[in-house]
């Protein structure tokens, strides 16, 4: 309980005034990160689709220190106002139906720059705004399946990264994680981490995947593409 509540506060970056829990708090963060990131590679291997996906969640709100419910462009803290995530994370905006706060941000490209900056209570940053936008790492993903025997199927998927690649936020290399699942049986088929660099950006990635079948066999399968590195940053086709 006491370790929860904590490792929440830290997330939130809320002030912890008594030093004992300050100490403790330094404790838990120093820690907390591996242990989620480790569980997560324990559930990825063991077929855990939601479990997984969770606990990546959990490792990288906890690295960055803010939520994957709130709009991934607090990545660019230091260089937004806070105006910025207080209108992309405004109770209105986020109760709409299918809201998802990566495809939020991705969808101010889609309005001209003073619209942007009206909708963000930012007037002269819109064009600023979506400069950051364009920045966040998001992979385009395409897939044909062909079936080779009555129990197994070949996917063949293209990744495609569509963002501005900057040597000061994305380094020299930006990773993924992906995996097919079902939404049935919880089950991950398959698992692989790919790595974009920047020698080669943006060159798209071609996988070529072998999936068994179980019966009985899913209505659907889902590809999920996570990042590494970045809160909120994921798709799933």
């Amino acid at each position: 309980g006491k370790s929860n509540v904590l490792l929440q506060a830290y997330v939130s970056k809320a002030r912890v005034s008594s030093f004992t829990l300050i100490s403790d708090t330094n404790y838990i963060a120093s820690n907390a990160g591996r242990v989620a990131r480790a569980l997560f590679e324990m559930c990825l291997k063991s077929g855990n689709a939601s479990a997984a996906l969770k606990f990546l969640r959990l490792a990288k709100s906890i690295d960055h220190r803010f939520w994957w419910f709130q709009t991934p462009l607090r990545a660019f803290e230091h260089e937004l106002k806070k105006n910025v995530y207080v209108a992309l994370e405004d109770s209105r905006v986020a109760s709409e139906a299918g809201y998802n706060t990566f495809e939020r941000a991705i969808s101010l490209l889609d309005m001209e720059p003073n619209e942007v900056g009206q909708l963000c209570h930012c007037f002269r940053d819109g064009a600023l705004i979506q400069k950051f936008v364009r920045m966040l790492p998001r992979v385009e993903v395409s897939c044909t399946v062909h079936p080779i025997t009555k129990s197994t199927l070949r996917f063949h998927i293209e990744l495609n990264p569509v963002f501005n690649w900057s040597g000061r936020h994305h380094g020299g290399a930006e990773g993924f994680w992906l995996w097919v699942e079902d939404n049935e049986n919880d089950r991950t088929y398959h698992s692989e981490y790919i790595l974009f660099s920047r020698r080669n950006h943006p060159e798209s990635t071609t996988l070529k995947v072998i999936v068994p079948v179980f019966d009985p066999m899913p209505q659907q399968y889902f590809i999920r593409i996570v990042s590494d590195s970045w809160v909120g940053c994921e798709a799933l086709i």
